[in-house]
């Protein structure tokens, strides 16, 4: 499955792929996730009310039905399809081909972005409505949400939790970081890593792609392949004690599935390509000392503040742009942060009995002063 709005997949396959699953080979199935064929099949009444509501604004019907394309419907429906593939148990393995890292951790971070502004608006929205139809609703020539639309909303919750749980339980999904061996691509997998643990997911393996053959080390690429010898030596101590996977750059486009499957086997040779390689959580709570702790796995030192937040039940930890909002045990809730710390590619922020929590912030730097943690 793939959430890449270039739709490369198919490129890849040389099989013409669209919105619908279709069989590509023997126990091979494939999907390349469009936001029309997800609105003509499953988003017909929300997608039609937003239509309707911003036609009653004064805006054309055809801009109406384009600008009501929600923001995160392919995000939403690939998630969806995650959810949908686990329950019916129809595959053995379900391979999620995502898009560059930026739009990646905006699809991992849905599921908590999304249940925070629903948990928080749908119920007031829910309320209003129902008054509305029995007071200016009768009169008033904007149209209000009918049941069907609530209920939707209602239901996309759900299953986003459940699509949340799936990708968060390492004995069942797995996250392989690709990466060429080149500077800036080496950082940007590295921060990729630090968000994809700050949101919960379990990295279990790298796939170091497009090596130079040692047999080109002469003429034009002789530096290239002594620079990529230096990068390769960094990507191990940067991502061990992580699974190394390698593939080398081949000679010509590597396209069709007998490319694909050579590419397959200098990757996995015969080992099982769908073991899993470390199933260690990235979140943990425990004890220590007598404090409850609660630690996030943050493998590098970032360069940007980390911040935190916390009020009764609700821990927010920030690292530059990204935000996780974590609600916290019965245990923990109304409990104060005492400290946060970094240490050993852990932040563990650390709580205290004493008092409740009203509300702390630190800016990851000094942590001094009253109201502050650091981070």
């Amino acid at each position: 499955m793939s959430t890449d709005s270039a739709h490369s997949l198919s490129d890849s396959l040389e099989v013409p792929l669209s919105g619908g699953i279709k069989n590509v080979g023997k126990n091979l199935d494939a999907i390349e996730i469009e936001v029309q064929y997800e609105i003509e099949s499953k988003w017909v009444q929300i997608h039609s009310y937003v239509s309707e509501f911003l036609e009653s604004q004064g805006i054309e019907p055809i801009t109406a039905k384009e600008l009501a394309v929600l923001p995160g419907l392919d995000f939403m429906s690939a998630l969806f399809y995650i959810d949908q593939f686990a329950r019916e148990g129809v595959y053995d393995v379900i391979i999620v081909d995502t898009a560059p890292t930026a739009d990646t951790i905006r699809l991992l971070s849905y599921p908590d972005i999304a249940n925070w502004y629903i948990d928080k608006m749908f119920g007031v929205m829910r309320n209003l409505v129902k008054i509305a139809r029995a007071t200016v609703g009768r009169v008033m020539k904007t149209p209000l949400p009918p049941d069907g639309v609530l209920d939707d909303i209602s239901w996309m919750k759900d299953k986003l939790a459940s699509a949340r749980k799936i990708m968060t339980d390492p004995s069942k999904t797995s996250i392989r970081l690709v990466l060429n061996p080149e500077k800036m691509v080496i950082t940007e997998t590295m921060r990729a890593y630090t968000y994809l643990s700050l949101y919960g997911y379990t990295v279990e393996a790298v796939v170091i792609n497009r090596i130079f053959p040692e047999k080109s080390g002469s003429g034009y690429f002789e530096e290239k392949l002594v620079e990529q010898k230096k990068y390769l030596e960094e990507i191990e101590q940067a991502f061990s004690p992580l699974k190394m996977l390698r593939a080398q750059l081949f000679s010509k486009e590597v396209v069709g599935k007998k490319s694909l499957e050579a590419l397959g086997d200098m990757i996995f040779g015969d080992s099982d390509p769908t073991q899993i390689y470390g199933k260690e959580r990235p979140m943990k709570m425990y004890e220590e000392d007598g404090a409850k702790i609660l630690a996030i796995k943050i493998p590098f030192t970032v360069d940007r503040p980390v911040e935190l937040y916390n009020r009764k039940d609700l821990l927010i930890v920030s690292i530059g742009s990204y935000k996780r909002m974590i609600t916290l045990p019965y245990t923990y809730a109304n409990l104060e942060v005492k400290k946060a710390e970094m240490g050993e590619g852990w932040l563990k922020v650390i709580f205290k009995k004493e008092g409740k929590a009203d509300g702390q912030k630190g800016s990851g730097k000094k942590g001094k002063g009253k109201g502050k943690r650091s981070g």
